[in-house]
This record gives C-alpha cells, structure tokens and sequence, in this order.
C-alpha cells in the first residue's frame, strides 16, 4: 500500500508493450501534471503479468513526471483480471483509474473524471470520445445514464476498460479472472455490470478523449477472435434483479423523451463532433505530438459508433422472459425446434416424466427455438415444466440474439443442470456456439435417425445428427439412442468415447384385446405423412393389393406435412382410405385391424409401430434404422427387404401382406402376442423407468 497520500492511483497493466508504453507513459504523466495544478496528487501503479525483461527495463527507465509515486507490481496470471486485482491491491487513492500500455488520454481526462466523479456519491465516469488509432481507425462517442439503460448491459458492452471510481467500489469486488480462452471473455463489461448491479451511476466526462491503439496481437483481438464473445453470469442478470430494474427504470423517466434522446444519439456523427469541437482538436493535437499515429488525416475518414443500441434488443427480451419463467432454479433445460406432435417430442417428454419422478426438486425449462404454428403437445407437459417459446416471442431478435438470450437465462437459472438437446438447426446451433461456456451443465444428445436420400437408386445418408456428435462428442455427457442399431453404428465410425452412448427404448404398454376376433379385411397405416413415409408408394400397394386381395383395404391415419398433397395420392382407390389427423393411437380402435401396415424411408424405432405391437397388431415394416430389433420376420410380423427399385419393393410389400392372411387365428394370435411380448419386455413404463434411472442416477440432478 502506498504512503504518499495520492487522491488519484492510476493503475497501469503492462504485458509486453515495450515498443508503446514510453509514449503511454508520457500521455499518463501529462493528464497528471495539469490535475496537480488543482492540487490533485496522483499515483502510478505499474503491473507486470507475464512482462518480458525489455518490456520491463524500457517501463523502469522512463520519466514519471506528474506522479508523487510510482509503486512496482510483478505478477505471473496471464490474465489481465487477475493482474487489475493485483494493481486494485496496492492502490493508495481515493479513486482508481485504469489503464492499458498501449494507449493515450487526453491530458484532461484525469481532472475531468474526478471532478465528476466528486460530484456524485457512487458512480463510474468515462471519457466522453474515443479515436481508435492504428491498423484500424474510427471515433466513438459514448453517453450516460442519459441515454443508456439496464438492458444494454445485456445487449453489449456500452462502455470501456477505463473504469475511473473510487477505490473503495473494490473492497468487495474483483475482476474475474477470463483467461484467453474458448469460453468467456470480457472481464471490462463484466466488472461493468456488476457495478451497475450495485447501483452506481455511469457518466460521461464532457471533452475527453480516449486514443485506442488497435493492433495486430492485442488481447481484445484474441479474445475476439476464439472466445464465445460473452461475458460470464453477472449478478445484474439475476432474473429478478435485472427485470426489476428495467420496469424501474421505465416507470421514473419520460420515455418519450428518453427514446427521443437515444436516436438523436444513434443518428449523430461522432467523428464530425470531434472534429467541429475546438477543445477536443486541441487535446488531440497534444496527444498527436506525443504518438504521431494518431493521424488526423485518418480520423477524418474513420468510421462512427455511440455505445447508444437499438431501442429493441435481447436485453429487453430477456427483461420480458425473465418475468415469465420467474427466479427459481432449474434441474433441466430442454432445446426443442417445438412441441409438435411427434415421437421424438414424446420420447423426450417421457424422459421428463421419470426425472420428475427421481429428481428432488425437479424443474425444467423447455425451450423452442424455431418457427412453429402451433405447440400441439405443450399440454402434455408436466407440472414441473416450464415452456418458453423463444421464437414465437422474440421473432425480430434474429438466431443471434435467441441464442444469446437462451445462454443468459440457463446461466442464471440453471447452471448446473442437465441440458436436453433434441437434433435441430436451433440445438445445433447454440450448443456449438456455446458449449464451452456451459461447463457445469450436462449435455445430453437425443440421436434417433438421420434422414436418407436416394438419388439413382443409390442411397445417400444425410449425417446432420452424426456430424453434430462428431463434432461435439467431448463435450456431450450422454448421447441417448431409442434403438441399438445406431449406437453399434456411431461407435463403430468413431472408435472412441462409446460408454457415452445408451439404449432407451421407448415407452409403451401392452393392452388388452379379445384374441377370438375374426379377420376383417382391414389393414392400419398410421404416421406423420410426409415424404420420407413414402405415401405414393402407399398408393402404389393399395394399387396392386386389389388384384391379389381384393377384399383387403386400408386404412391411413395422420397429420400431412405442408409438402403433401393428400387429395391427389389417396384418392380414387376403394380400398384406400385417408381418415385424417389422430391424437391418440387408442382412438384408432386398432382392434379392428388385422395388421400395420408402415412405410418409410429412414427412421429409427418409430411409436407408430410400437403403438401397434402393443394392441397385439403384427406389423408389416422395412428393414431400417432401428425396426428389425421390433418387427422380427415372421415373429411379429413381416420385416421387408431395405430394397431400392421401387417394384421389387412393391412386390416385397404385397409378399408381406398376402404372408399375413395365410395364418390361421392361431397364427395371428400368436403373432400379436409375441409382439406385446416385447412390448412387455423392452417398453414397458417400468422398463422404460430403469433404463432412464441407469443413465441418469436416480435422484441426480447433475
């Protein structure tokens, strides 16, 4: 701690600057020396992290006139946080004021700010421009609380490093320690904002000049450059903290005047101000004499900025969301594109179920991220679940911003909980962007199936899902297949990690039938329609099915994507009927039906065919993804050859069905009961129960 009383330290982190830090010196001793004409007593603390020794000889030999002491720290971080708490330590002022080895002030800036800052009880003061110099040039011109809110905050960073308070803002406040890394980054805008979470004011000193080098190697650039460009969970974003401020906020200023206020501010030019301003000429010619690079030939064609956003951004949105997911801890978070009706929003949904059951204080956050017209399931959420639409909510916020407002609410509300990632371009995305910023939750992939394309009679297989684990395996806790074949398939292609993949089958129960049901000619097709579920080849066998057995007919059960035109497929054929949309497969009356018939392209272990084993059904299906480890030829059914040409397909599925109608009642009965018999074995709410509690732990909320 320094004895000589100064009313100002000015804390100086060096690295190893050695080319710039004489003429960053001078430019710090300059702003001193007119402060002390007003009796200001000022010190330079200098920190060295990690400095080479000519970084250190040139700092130590140079002239620090305007200083009534210079202290000496040497650290060993490597992180420029760790090395400002070093300097915050060994500062003697009342105030601090923060500095970097490579830039320039304007010679007022030092008495500017104090005056200010002595003007208000806890406050933050900053220059009012800043002339970016160097490999890249442009001017920008900063406003107060005036003009900027709480919400910004989120949004970005509305200010610079060159915080100048009192010292005592830090008895009980330190920079994080953000070394260059693949994860946060931005210790400035977090020390920001948790001193606005402290309620300290933010002002501008009027014709004051920062003058930021920019160069190639600088720490910010790195930073940039490999960081996820966020800032770690700060208290100002407390769901509660952060909501309550920006309605606050709202309800003690004029509004009117205070959006009028921003875009007179967005849609000014910083630079022309510099330059018409005849005080702020000079301070820049001084700071020019000292380091000629400050060009004011390139000032005049360099670019503008304010730290004034948009009047509309992710920090209002989060505002808005936090209000409608509340404070309260989360065990789970759910990424789903959205709650429609489908086997992968049931499987996931089933999972819940059972972690509600063995998770003490369970809660989840289920998020959809893409554009949907409806949430068809969202009643089928449980009491412990709670549904943000993201998208529908926030549409002009843009993937950027979405994403950047699903990272700082699972930051706030559920950093250590299990985060649940169903395969969409929203999942992908985020979790690619931001998995190294998400180090204490557990991420859990649900791998189903990836889709297939057949070009030429070749088949093609579109690798959306095995890419993404590719990728991001490392970072993956558990990756959790409904069926064995996919597993067996990705671990063989990636040779490593393969404790990370589990089998969970999905959940259905056995029901109860009459077994001494006569035939009665019909057969049950039921499925999301879409192109992968083939429906002109479903046409095609209705086609050929009325010449060999004429007294069969179909029935076809489900939603038609937008792509299908259902009218012009299904129609014409008497013994092919579209019975619409269903809910629930029970409503089918599958008891009438002698069989299921199911066709598609890819998949994995679809429900549809599940729901049917468990009436007793047998099923009729091809040989893809995970369907052979139910429909087992000739034990519950006929499995059909994964057959390219589409007419040996077609008579493949005609030898299935006409396979089926020569049993006997005995037959069929024992058909239907060996399908229930795995029902019974695999599916089963019990069995599906142990099976989610053997990946999960039971009771572990981590």
């Amino acid at each position: 701690m320094s004895h000589h009383d100064p009313s100002v330290s000015v804390i100086l982190n060096v690295h190893r600057e050695a080319r710039f830090i004489a003429r960053t010196v001078k430019s710090l001793g300059e702003a001193a020396s007119f402060s002390a004409h007003a009796g200001t007593r000022s010190e330079l603390v200098v920190v060295f992290d990690r400095s080479d020794e000519q970084t250190k000889t040139v700092t130590r030999s140079l002239d620090f006139t305007g200083f009534v002491h210079v202290e000496w720290v040497e650290t060993d971080y490597g992180s420029l946080g760790a090395a400002r708490n070093a300097g915050l330590d060994r500062a003697g002022g009342e105030y601090v004021w923060l500095a970097d080895a490579d830039d320039l002030v304007s010679y007022n800036c030092l008495h500017s700010q104090l005056l200010l800052a002595r003007s208000h009880e806890n406050c933050v003061v900053f220059p009012e421009y800043l002339v970016a110099f160097g490999d890249a040039c442009w001017v920008a011109r900063y406003f107060g609380d005036d003009r900027v809110e709480t919400a910004d905050f989120l949004f970005g960073h509305p200010f610079i490093s060159r915080v100048f308070t009192k010292r005592a803002a830090f008895n009980d406040l330190r920079f994080r320690d953000l070394r260059l890394s693949q994860g946060f980054a931005y210790e400035d805008w977090h020390m920001n904002c948790e001193l606005r979470a402290r309620g300290f004011a933010f002002l501008v000193a009027p014709r004051t000049v920062f003058f930021y080098r920019q160069r190639q190697g600088s720490l910010l650039r790195e930073a940039n450059a490999i960081s996820v460009r966020q800032i770690p969970h700060s208290s100002l974003f407390e769901t509660k903290r952060l909501s309550d401020l920006v309605s606050r906020e709202r309800k003690q200023r004029d509004q009117e005047r205070f959006l009028a206020r921003r875009a007179e501010a967005r849609n000014s030019s910083p630079r022309s101000d510099l330059l018409d301003d005849v005080a702020c000429m000079e301070l820049t010619a001084a700071a020019s004499a000292v380091d000629p690079g400050i060009n004011l030939h390139e000032i005049r064609h360099g670019g503008n900025w304010t730290n004034v956003f948009p009047d509309v951004h992710v920090g209002h949105a989060y505002a808005e969301a936090a209000m409608l997911v509340g404070d309260a801890r989360f065990t789970d978070v759910v990424l789903l594109p959205g709650l429609s009706a489908g086997g992968g929003e049931r499987f996931i949904l089933d999972v819940l179920r059972v972690l509600e059951q063995s998770t003490p204080g369970f809660r989840a956050l289920v998020i959809a991220g893409e554009p949907a017209e409806s949430h068809d399931w969202r009643h089928r959420l449980s009491s412990g679940c709670t549904f943000l639409d993201v998208y529908g909510l926030f549409p002009a916020l843009g993937d950027e911003g979405r994403d950047a407002l699903v990272l700082r609410l699972a930051l706030a509300l559920a950093p250590d909980a299990r985060l649940h990632i169903k395969q969409s371009a929203f999942g992908f995305r985020f979790f690619r962007k931001f998995a190294n910023s998400l180090e204490g939750m557990d991420a859990v992939f649900y791998r189903f199936s990836d889709a297939r394309e057949v070009r030429d009679g070749t088949p093609f297989e579109l690798g959306w899902g095995f890419d993404f684990i590719s990728t991001c395996l490392p970072l993956l806790r558990h990756v959790i297949c409904d069926h064995m074949r996919i597993a067996h398939l990705d671990r063989l292609r990636l040779g490593l990690e393969g404790g990370k993949w589990s089998c969970v089958y999905a959940a259905h129960d056995a029901r109860a039938r009459d077994w001494n049901q006569a035939p009665t000619g019909r057969l049950l097709w039921a499925s999301r329609i879409s192109t992968e579920k083939r429906p002109g080849l479903l046409a095609r066998i209705a086609e050929r099915l009325a010449g060999v057995l004429p007294g069969v007919s179909i029935d076809v059960f489900g939603a038609a994507s937008p792509e299908i035109d259902v009218e012009s497929i299904f129609h014409g054929w008497s013994n092919l009927k579209y019975r619409g949309a269903y809910e629930e497969f029970a409503f089918l009356q599958p008891p009438t039906y002698d069989g299921f018939l199911y066709t598609t392209q890819f998949d994995g272990l679809p429900n549809a065919i599940l729901e049917a084993m468990s009436w007793g059904l047998p099923v009729v299906a091809p040989a893809v993804g995970g369907i052979p480890e139910a429909v087992i030829d000739r034990v519950t059914g006929y499995l059909v050859p994964d057959l390219q040409d589409e007419e040996e397909l077609l008579d493949a599925y005609l030898h299935g069905v006409q396979w089926l109608y020569t049993a006997d009642a005995a037959g069929r009965e024992r058909l239907g009961r060996a399908a229930q018999a795995i029902v019974r074995e695999r599916h089963s709410h019990e069995a599906h129960r142990r099976s989610v509690e053997r990946v999960f732990g039971a009771g572990d909320a981590s």
